[in-house]
């Protein structure tokens, strides 16, 4: 073998020097060499046999070819790796909790039962609401079991002719209850403490023993809310129940109050006659269930949900003020007081506990527009409260573990515009798998947990977040010096400005050009 080498190395040689050697341009040599092979007998058995280069070119196109596909699989999984990773442990999480939770029932039914627990008012506020929930929700409160309530409040953030039937239906519902009504024409929050008119509207709800309406001049929620938190605290109740107009709170909601600073409990859907509402409360239950059950697990739940929440009201006397006079660039804020009065109770050192032994039913918008303006709202409420939060991951590490797994979300979009615009269609058919692969890890989990076969529809809510949620978040980032609530009353139900659509149409077109243009480009 190695003479046959050295034969051909030889020849190669003595071919080179006799070709060097003549009068050649560099032209010449270079298609001498093109033209002729190095070994004797190839140019006979090129005949058979396909070109080295076209060999060259196929085995580097499939080798190349398979690369490409390993580097896809592998962003594939390191990307379900990492979401499956940061799921499992809310799973993980949000089953201990549920475990705690029955652990905590079974000293509760070995206590002495001479303890009945804490005494409790309840607070419900709103604004031109749907005659029909508003009357569900008194029902509820008035089916109300838990012993030690002493006070059923109405807050009404409207004081007009239009907001008067408001008053009438509670006063249906209560009349047999020595209800009454207040009509201030000031609002407590405007006033110093030991301002005379304040303090004479506050005793008098206070010591009024039936049910209490108070109709004020609207300005907002956190103004209602002030106001029934204010006689709340001069009548002496140790926790406060806020609920909004639109729920109905389950019977045996305030059986038990953690030992905590706040608690929440399992928020579900009542109107669940559409598409939107129904993938809706396939949201609240993960949301509740999921992401607020491991952040109970740590006594780190990051928001109190407006609709049911439980608040210690020594806490609230010490943060009332800021909580109620809260600016953000300048503007006082109007949405997300229920967000923002959560981490002033983390702020303070307390716990956050949920527990979906405690439940209610509230409204949701059953049209697209209105949803995704709802979303909107809620997303400028996290991203100015993520700004404001400063140093909270100093107070529980389980906080900055919650904000990662929120910006999992941006890193999809992120992906999914890249994917569209300049990957290939592999690639995106690689990003619906992996969201796929995510949504049925999701519905697996619930499936289990509940029996529900609605969660079937689990993958069907991910396509609506990625159609409305998505817009949502750019909308909110790019628009937080805006204050406004984003819809009108429930009563009006006016969801046809112009702002509320410009968002979702934009994005959609952005997704279906970027459609189109992938397979031409």
């Amino acid at each position: 073998m190695s003479q046959v080498h050295s034969t051909h190395a030889s020849t190669f040689v003595h071919r080179h020097k006799a070709y060097e050697g003549s009068q050649t341009s560099p032209a010449d040599l270079a298609a001498h060499y093109q033209t002729q092979d190095a070994f004797p007998g190839a140019n006979a058995a090129s005949s058979n046999s396909p070109p080295p280069c076209d060999t060259m070119v196929q085995s580097c196109g499939l080798e190349s070819l398979l690369v490409s596909l390993r580097k896809k699989a592998l962003r594939v999984r390191v990307t379900i790796g990492i979401f499956s990773l940061l799921l499992a442990v809310l799973m993980d999480c949000s089953h201990l909790q549920v475990f705690k939770s029955a652990w905590v029932d079974q000293r509760a039914n070995k206590r002495d039962p001479l303890l009945v627990g804490l005494t409790t008012g309840i607070l419900a506020v709103g604004y031109r609401e749907d005659p029909v929930l508003l009357k569900g929700c008194l029902k509820s409160l008035r089916a109300m079991r838990y012993q030690r309530n002493l006070r059923v409040m109405l807050v009404i953030d409207g004081n007009e002719p239009k907001d008067e039937y408001m008053a009438q239906i509670f006063m249906e519902f209560f009349d047999k209850h020595g209800a009454t009504v207040f009509r201030p024409s000031f609002l407590s929050m405007d006033l110093e403490a030991n301002d005379n008119k304040r303090e004479d509207l506050v005793r008098q709800v206070a010591h009024h023993p039936g049910p209490v309406c108070v109709m004020q001049p609207h300005k907002g929620k956190r103004s209602a809310m002030y106001t029934g938190f204010a006689a709340l605290l001069q009548q002496g109740v140790e926790t406060v129940v806020v609920t909004d107009s639109d729920t109905y709170l389950d019977p045996n909601a305030c059986k038990e109050s953690p030992m905590v600073g706040a608690a929440t409990g399992n928020v579900k859907i009542h109107n669940k006659g559409t598409w939107i509402s129904f993938l809706s409360s396939i949201q609240y239950w993960f949301m509740f269930n999921l992401d607020h059950g491991a952040q109970s697990y740590h006594s780190a739940v990051n928001c109190v949900s407006g609709p049911l929440g439980v608040y210690r009201m020594s806490i609230i006397r010490d943060v009332m003020d800021s909580w109620a006079r809260q600016t953000f660039l300048g503007v006082l804020c109007i949405y997300g007081d229920d967000l923002h009065l959560t981490n002033l109770v983390l702020r303070q050192g307390y716990k956050i506990k949920y527990s979906h032994y405690a439940s209610c039913y509230t409204d949701t918008p059953i049209k697209y527009i209105a949803w995704v303006t709802q979303q909107t709202r809620w997303s400028k409420s996290y991203f100015r409260e993520t700004i404001l939060l400063g140093r909270m991951h100093l107070h529980n590490p389980w906080m900055t573990y919650a904000l990662l797994y929120k910006l999992i979300y941006s890193i999809f979009i992120y992906n999914l515009i890249k994917s569209i615009y300049f990957g290939t269609r592999s690639q995106v058919l690689w990003w619906l798998v992996s969201v796929s692969l995510v949504s049925i890890l999701k519905t697996i989990y619930a499936v289990m947990v509940t029996g529900d076969k609605m969660f079937f529809f689990t993958t069907a809510y991910g396509f609506l977040q990625m159609f409305g949620y998505a817009p949502a978040k750019i909308q909110a980032a790019l628009t937080l010096y805006d204050n406004s609530w984003g819809t009108s009353a429930r009563l009006v139900r006016n969801f046809t400005k112009l702002q509320n659509h410009v968002a979702p149409v934009c994005w959609g077109v952005f997704l279906i050009f970027g459609v189109i243009h992938n397979p031409i480009r």
